[in-house]
């Protein structure tokens, strides 16, 4: 049927619910409340967030301590490692070598004929001014645990009396030579018993020859009762020390 063009038009249709009113901005894409949006939004955030804490830690290096756990469960801080290797100054920090002494050449049973420079332990056996040699019997010299030792070593009474062993496996006497003017610290007996300056080497030597006590110019000798500790520099004897023996 035709349209009465003196009938009014008919009024629209309603709009659909979801539509939005004239005016209005249109919603999400999905129609709803927009929070697949915000989820978006939310891990693009962190994102950003996690790359400035990349960021700042690859700034600041590695030089941190790290933080570990032992076993137990405790908590350990070590800094970083360093490379190993020598000191800054190339050197170990030891000491040099040190002079041989009677215990270093065996107690004489395989020592040299002829002793390098050192500080030796023995028995003087003749001293001859006129030719400055001295004939000394090479020997060994033990104190405190060292002394039970050896002592124990060789059946000998443990603890050793007076702390003092004594060792002279081998009873070869060697020649020596004295330098022009030797150092003597000998004990003087008329005041016993600490050595000082003051015998004469005439009167030393006079001592030995006669064995036992000799009293010379006031200066009272102990000859061969006493050992002694020769000091070698130079291939020449420049000091000869009395032992005191308790």
């Amino acid at each position: 049927m035709s349209a009465d063009p003196n009938q009014p038009a008919p009024p629209p249709p309603p709009p659909e619910p979801t539509a939005p009113l004239p005016g209005e901005p249109a919603g999400p894409p999905d129609g709803g409340d927009g929070r697949s949006f915000w989820v978006i939004v939310a891990i693009v955030v962190a994102i950003l967030v996690v790359a400035g804490v990349v960021a700042a830690v690859s700034l600041t290096g590695n030089d941190e301590p790290a933080v570990t756990t032992s076993p137990t469960g405790a908590t350990a801080v070590t800094g970083p490692t360093q490379p190993s290797g020598p000191t800054a100054t190339g050197s170990t920090g030891g000491t040099g070598p040190t002079e041989p002494t009677s215990e270093d050449l065996g107690c004489g049973t395989s020592a040299p004929e002829t002793l390098p420079d050192g500080r030796y332990f023995g028995f003087v056996k003749d001293v001859d001014t006129a030719s400055g040699t001295m004939s000394f019997d090479l020997a060994c010299f033990y104190t405190g645990d060292e002394a039970n030792q050896q002592a124990a070593m060789r059946g000998d009474e443990v603890p050793v009396p007076n702390d003092v062993y004594i060792v002279n496996d081998n009873p070869k006497v060697r020649d020596m030579t004295l330098s022009p003017s030797p150092e003597l610290l000998l004990i003087d007996w008329n005041t016993c018993c600490k050595t000082r300056s003051g015998a004469t080497l005439d009167g030393f030597a006079i001592a030995i020859d006669g064995k036992g006590f000799t009293e010379i110019d006031g200066w009272k000798y102990n000859g061969q009762n006493s050992p002694y500790w020769v000091t070698i520099e130079g291939g020449d004897v420049v000091l000869v020390e009395e032992q005191f023996l308790p």
